[in-house]
């Protein structure tokens, strides 16, 4: 699991209030990364946001996206292949862009996150003008490699004119970075008035299991341990997700949750954990698809107003 050998402590920044909302009235949160030092978990009492108090920030954060989490532990680790393997990723991409159809017709995408590239890349041969952002610079080469148009740096520092997209495609970006609000605030900008921002990404303490670990493990005082990278800044709920996106001047269009399959539990559990896990996600599988409640993953799509 570790992204490098390096047992130093990473670097960390401490917030005090909400980004997404600027509140201060913040609750502990049952959970915590043990990962080169202990990331706590909070909630704010005014907007709903969860995420880390404690958070890797800096060279810490750098230090996080090694080669290494590309092979094998973006997406957290339910991929079972690298970014650079175009077969693997070509029959989903396809079905992204014809998603993205049923919102606009082909014209300017911009990828944040856009690893290797080969979203870019098929967009490019269905008709899209696309380019991307990454802050990973080795997956920047793969993508340069490709002839891609790809900024190496987070979205704020590619400075990109505004109103110049049509669509805005984060998948499994939002949470990873420092400040989610003015990412999310940086993509209104650079939308074109009527633009659509296409979000998809992890929901995980939105499930019935982590909901449930999260009461049981506060009403014991105690916390969810996680021995991982922290990697998720920002613990996301359809709510949260969705009051962000409205605070952000989008109007949502679209707000589906999705759940994944029984058995596929990621991360160090032991084999009690799993079997619950297995037994509760058994019930959460069909119910998410039902009623689109309690899923750990998301699609949220928005307009920009105006």
């Amino acid at each position: 699991m570790s992204p490098t050998t390096d047992a130093a402590p990473l670097p960390t920044r401490t917030l005090d209030h909400c980004v997404a909302c600027g509140g201060r009235d913040l609750a502990p949160l049952a959970m915590r990364y043990e990962f080169r030092g202990q990331f706590p978990g909070a909630r704010c009492r005014t907007c709903g946001m969860r995420f880390l108090k404690v958070q890797p920030a800096g060279e810490g954060l750098t230090q996080l996206y090694s080669r290494e989490y590309f092979e094998r532990d973006f997406r957290c680790g339910r991929v079972e292949t690298s970014y650079d393997n175009e077969a693997a990723f070509r029959g989903e991409n396809q079905g992204l862009l014809d998603d993205f159809a049923r919102f606009t017709k082909p014209g300017r995408l911009l990828e944040v996150g856009s690893a290797g590239g080969w979203l870019l890349k098929h967009a490019i041969e269905r008709g899209w003008s696309a380019q991307g952002v990454e802050l990973s610079a080795d997956a920047v080469a793969h993508a340069r490699g490709l002839g891609l148009e790809v900024f190496h740096g987070d979205l704020i520092g590619a400075a990109l004119p505004a109103d110049a997209f049509d669509l805005i495609y984060l998948g499994d970006v939002l949470e990873h970075v420092p400040d989610c609000r003015a990412t999310l605030a940086e993509c209104v900008r650079v939308l074109k008035p009527g633009g659509i921002l296409y979000l998809r990404g992890p929901i995980t303490t939105n499930s019935i299991a982590r909901s449930l670990a999260l009461a049981v493990s506060g009403a014991l005082g105690h916390a969810l341990i996680l021995r991982e990278p922290p990697y998720h800044l920002w613990e996301f709920t359809p709510g949260s997700l969705r009051r962000l996106f409205e605070a952000c001047g989008l109007e949502v269009v679209r707000l589906r949750q999705s759940k994944i399959p029984p058995g596929r539990a990621h991360g160090e559990k032991s084999a009690l954990q799993r079997v619950l896990m297995v037994a509760l996600d058994t019930i959460n599988y069909p119910l998410t698809s039902m009623f689109n409640a309690c899923g750990d993953r998301v699609v949220l799509v928005g307009r920009k107003r105006g």
